[in-house]
Parts: structure tokens; sequence; C-alpha cells
């Protein structure tokens, strides 16, 4: 299936045409036909002789409704520029075949209409006219038909070209991620809402789930329509009427774009190479208001200028464009740049990222990745995928450790194949064939499944992982290590991802899972090697020898009064916070909370007593664990609480009864 669009000046009698040639009318508002003037879009379609059939989308000629034309040019595979040979180039012809030339249609005819009215001499004058208009664009050496609706001159010589341009026309492609930009919203009694626009980039099925973007709103394809005909899929490249279940028609609008859930995402911010017409009246300057046309959008935005404080007329440059509300575009898409006032098409670009970084200007870096994102390769542009969002080191004064790490981020296949626009399976090619190179590292799964990362990326990972846990025990050597929620964030790494990366560093032996010892496992059921803390694999916390005395000498004065011990800051004042604090993570104090310490083994003896009573008595009031203990009610009362927060213990009123965790005991 294939689309042609007409493009032309107002009254060169481009709807006339389509009427000839299909015998349907193309102007349907009833405004339209009372001032025999084109004002929206209209469509028809076209058997040619080799039995394909062809969508027509008719647009009109006036220069105050070029927002609607450029609604419908968008996914056309070729134009057809209709002149009146009577009048020759107009102006809205000249801005016409320049928004064509911009969006890169490759090929079309030019219909040379009303014939009939002109001698053959004239008729040569305009040949000549439009052949050096033609000459500089992509319609270049198009086919020149002159035609008339009336007598219907020139109209078999006219389908003639018509497909024979289309046979050169390259296959739209499918790359499995279907988009359908709205550009006609209406009602239907019995079916309720009708979207229509030409299919782009995959395949939509009768009864899929899709998904309405920006608004985000889900829906379902109840049926589907070419040339009227029912279908059961839509193919790329087709004009398609899909009728929606549930989304009312107040609900949606042009520029609108139908997707399959989950497969693009709306932009505020995109990166694109641009370049202005020579005939615009005004270079470019950094922070414009422009507006910007693509697909069947129209959205306002400002203009930074990344490599030049200005765009000279003629000239192109790379740019960011900042846009005011959410769009929905692809790598590859052309768009139209014009001014808002005076209202004028002053050049037009393509996408080259759809989710960029706020760039700074002037940095040649990202120039950089963006010629390579412009011209690459399948493996140049996964590559630039991968590491897309990899950012530089912040170095503190002096060339000390970094104040930000890198940002680490892995992506899954379907999200690369976004950023690609490339088909899934040629994007998992590419991966695997990078993967055999050993330049992208793939966990977390087999096959198409898991996360893949650029391996320059995961070397830094490995890198700063070393570096950020060797230089916390050097400045914390009395410690277990560094907590793991601090590595993820020093990292940027996401909450999702991390316990994954750490999982395969770990295996891979770059950094060892320190238990978390300060609570006794064997109270908590838990398993000790989910402790919060990661050390270099052979890391163990040591005292200097006098800290090594000091802390003997403490601990033997813990022995001397088991159950009515030192408390916190005593001990801080004897060896210091650090050590003791060190004593805690090691498990030979437990902390009960109010400053209260207990020698590990004396904390165990306490708990296997107090369970024991009240497995002998069923509950136990707080006088009668001090009793047991020989302890006073400063040291009993934390500890009876510390057993409630295991489960140990369950208070109810003043009595303590057994708990879940105390037959894990």
């Amino acid at each position: 299936m294939s689309c042609i669009g007409t493009a032309g000046h107002v009254d060169h009698g481009k709807s006339t045409l389509v009427k000839a040639l299909t015998g349907i009318d193309p102007d349907r508002l009833a405004e339209e036909k009372e001032r025999g003037m084109t004002i929206d879009l209209g469509f028809a379609w076209l058997t040619l002789p080799s039995g394909r059939e062809v969508s027509i989308v008719d647009v009109p000629g006036h220069e105050s409704f070029i927002k609607n034309m450029l609604a419908g040019v968008g996914g056309i595979d070729a134009a057809l520029l209709v002149i009146a040979a009577d009048e020759g180039v107009m102006p809205q012809t000249r801005e016409h075949l320049a928004i064509l030339d911009l969006l890169r249609v490759p090929r079309g005819v030019v219909a040379l209409t009303k014939a009939d009215l002109v001698d053959e001499e004239w008729l040569e004058l305009v040949r000549e006219e439009v052949e050096e208009l033609l000459r500089p664009t992509t319609l270049a050496g198009s086919a020149l038909i002159p035609v008339s609706a009336y007598t219907r001159q020139g109209l078999p010589q006219l389908v003639e070209q018509i497909e024979r341009a289309l046979q050169e026309a390259e296959t739209r492609q499918n790359i499995g991620r279907p988009r359908l930009p709205i550009d006609r919203v209406f009602t239907m009694t019995g079916f309720g809402t009708v979207v229509t626009g030409t299919l782009l980039d995959g395949a939509f099925k009768v009864g899929q789930e899709v998904e309405i973007l920006p608004k985000g709103m889900k829906a379902r394809i109840r049926t589907l329509q070419t040339h009227r005909q029912q279908i059961e899929t839509a193919q790329p490249g087709s004009r398609v009427a899909m009728n929606i279940a549930s989304v009312a028609r107040s609900e949606l609008g042009r520029g609108n774009v139908v997707a399959l859930p989950g497969q693009l995402r709306s932009t505020m911010l995109f990166d694109a190479h641009i370049e202005l017409l020579k005939d615009a009246e005004h270079p470019l300057c950094h922070n414009t208001s422009v507006d910007v046309y693509t697909g069947s959008q129209e959205i306002s935005a400002r203009v930074r200028l990344l490599d030049s404080e200005e765009i000279q007329p003629g000239q192109s440059g790379w740019v960011q464009l900042r846009l005011s509300q959410p769009a929905v575009v692809a790598r590859r898409d052309r768009f139209i740049l014009r001014i808002p006032s005076p209202s004028a098409t002053i050049g037009g670009g393509e996408v080259v990222d759809v989710l960029p970084r706020y760039h700074r200007r002037m940095q040649a870096t990202v120039l950089e990745n963006l010629e390579r994102l412009s011209h690459g390769v399948p493996e140049e542009l996964v590559l630039a995928a991968l590491d897309r969002h990899a950012g530089g080191r912040t170095m503190a004064k002096g060339g000390s450790a970094p104040k930000t790490a890198v940002r680490i981020e892995g992506y899954e296949l379907a999200e690369i194949v976004k950023q690609c626009n490339l088909a899934r399976d040629v994007t998992f090619q590419t991966l695997t064939t990078l993967l055999f190179e050993k330049r992208v590292r793939h966990i977390g799964g087999e096959g198409e499944e898991g996360v893949w990362f650029a391996q320059q990326l995961w070397d830094v990972l490995e890198e700063e992982t070393k570096r950020i846990v060797g230089d916390y025990h050097r400045q914390n050597p009395l410690r277990g290590g560094l907590a793991k929620e601090e590595w993820r964030a020093r990292l940027g790494l996401s909450p999702k991802m991390a316990p994954l990366l750490f999982a395969v560093l770990q295996a891979e032996g770059h950094v060892e899972a320190v238990a978390n010892i300060a609570v006794p496992t064997s109270f908590t059921g838990t398993s000790s090697s989910a402790g919060g803390l990661i050390c270099l694999p052979g890391f163990t916390p040591r005292f200097s020898e006098k800290q090594q005395q000091q802390v003997e000498q403490l601990l033997q004065r813990f022995r001397e009064n088991p159950f009515t011990p030192p408390g916190r800051a005593e001990a801080e004042a004897s060896v210091g916070a650090e050590v003791v604090l060190a004593l805690i993570e090691q498990g030979r104090l437990v902390k009960l909370g109010d400053g209260i310490l207990f020698l590990r083994e004396t904390y165990d003896e306490a708990v296997n007593r107090l369970v024991a009573y009240l497995r002998l008595h069923t509950k136990m009031t707080a006088a009668e664990a001090r009793d047991v203990l020989g302890a006073t009610r400063k040291y009993i009362l934390p500890l009876l609480e510390h057993m409630d927060a295991l489960r140990i213990t369950r208070r109810v009123g003043d009595e303590r009864l057994l708990g879940v965790a105390a037959d894990k005991l």
C-alpha cells in the first residue's frame, strides 16, 4: 500500500484533478463546496492499472491553511505537484515544494493542469520554468504531464507516471513499532469514535490494545478500514480508519498518536539537524521561538543552537528543540520549522535523538555524538543508545575523588529498539555481534531477555565500585563496609537495577556482601547474607595494638558485670565512638537502645533464659524478667522492648507472651 499527497497553489485544480482521477470528491466540508476551495485535508484512493491501490491525501493550497497542508504530507511516499498551466509557478507552489524538499519526499509527478486553456508555446515556457524550479530539490527530474480534468487530456499518462514513481519507492519499513499520527477524528453512529491517519513503522490488528499519546489513554481497536473496506490487519504505508472503543471523540484531536502500549514515549526535548531555506528572510538565532510540524503534530518550541550563535539562510546546524508541550517523535522523523509571526516556513530538519539530556552549547563531544547518531551504522547506533546517559566525573579541587560518580544505566531490548529506530531482529542481531566482540555486556537473562550495557560503561561500573568501596575502607578502617544504598546512590543506579548489578559484581569477585551481624540472625530467622554493607574481597576491620588492648579491657568489664554492664557513653569514653561502633557492627556488642549495650554472649544467654521461663510459665512481667536475670529495670525494659521488636516476645498489657520468632530459637 502506498500514499501520495497533492501539493500546489490555491485554485490550481488539485481537488478537481483528484476527483477526475478517482471519482471521489475530496472536499467533504460544506464550506469547501460553497467557497470552491479546499480548507482541510481530503482523502481519496485510486487503483492503478497493475491493481495496486494508492491512497491520496488532498491538501489545501491557500496560505491561510498551510497548517492543514503540513498535517497531511508527513507520511506520503510520493508527491503529486499540481501547477496550473495558465498561471505557472505561484507563491504557494514554491512554499509547498520547499516543504516537500525539506521533508525529503523522494519522488513525485508534476501535473500541469488546465492544459486545455493554453497553447503549446505557452505550455513549453511553463514546463521550462517548472524544471528549473525542481532542479535543486528532491523532485528534480520528475515527469511533467500536461492534463485537463475537464477534457481528460493526459490523465492516462499521469496515472502511468504515478505508478512508475511508486514502483521506484522503497517499501515501507515494518520495524514492529506501529504508530498512527491522527489527522482526523469523527464519530459514526453505531460505532463511536473513529480516527484516521497514515500508518507508519508497523502493523495494527483488530482487537489489539493501543495507547493514545501523549495523553497516555488506553483503548482497544474495534475495527479497521482502508478505502472503506473492513480489514483485520493494517499495513505500514496505508491510509487507515481506526474505530476505537471506550474513548470519546472530545478526548482526541489531530496530533495525537496511536501506538502499542509502552512502545513510544512523549518528549519535551529532542536533538535534531536543521537547515534553513535559502530564501529565509532572516538568520535563525539562538532561543528563537518557532512552530514545529511533524507528522500531524503542531508544537511551539524554542530552538537552542548547539554549534553556532546563528544559522544563516541556506545553512544548517545542530539544535536542541525545547517543546512547549509533549510530542511523539521517532529518530529519523522529518519536520518543518515555521516562525509564528509573520507566519512563514523557514526550514526543516531530521530528528536525531528523541530523549536526550539537556546539552551545554558548543561542546565538541556533544556534536561528535550527534554526528555519529545521524550517520551511524547499526553497531554505532546501538552503542550510542547504550551509553547515551553516561555522565562525566566532576573532580574535586586538587584532582581528588569525584564529587559525583558517573551514571550507569542498562537497557532492555525493547528500549534499545525505540532509541535506534531499527527493526527488533536487526537490533538483537547487532547486540549479539557486539557481545561476541566484547563491546557490550548482557546480564540478567538469556536470548532477548535481560539488560544490556555498553562494555565501556560496565568497565566504569567495576572501576567505580572498587574505588568507592576502597576509599570507604581507607577512611573508615574499623567499619565493616559501605552501605549498599550509598553505593547505589553514588553510581546513580535505579533501585530495581542495583541488586542485579551487585549480584554480578559479587559473583565475579569484585566485591563481597557483609553480613549484618549487629542483630543475631539466630533470633531473626533471616539469612546472614542479607546484610546491607559492601566490602572488597578479603577486607577485615582491624584495631591498632593500642585499640585492641583498650577493647580487651572494656570487654572484661562487660564480662564482670554481665547484666549491669557499662553504658554506651561510658564505653565510648574508654575506647572511642568509632571503636564501639565497630564492635557493634562485628556483633561483639549488641545495642538495645537508650544507650544500653550487652556483650554478645550475655545477650544470647539473657534471651535464652527469658524464653525458657516463658515456655514454662506462658507469661512474664518485667519484674519477673528482672528476677530471672538479676538485673535492674534500666536494663530489663530495653531488653524486653528489643525482644518485642524481633517478635521473640509479644507484649499484652503489662505482660509478655512468646512471639512467633521464638519458635526459631
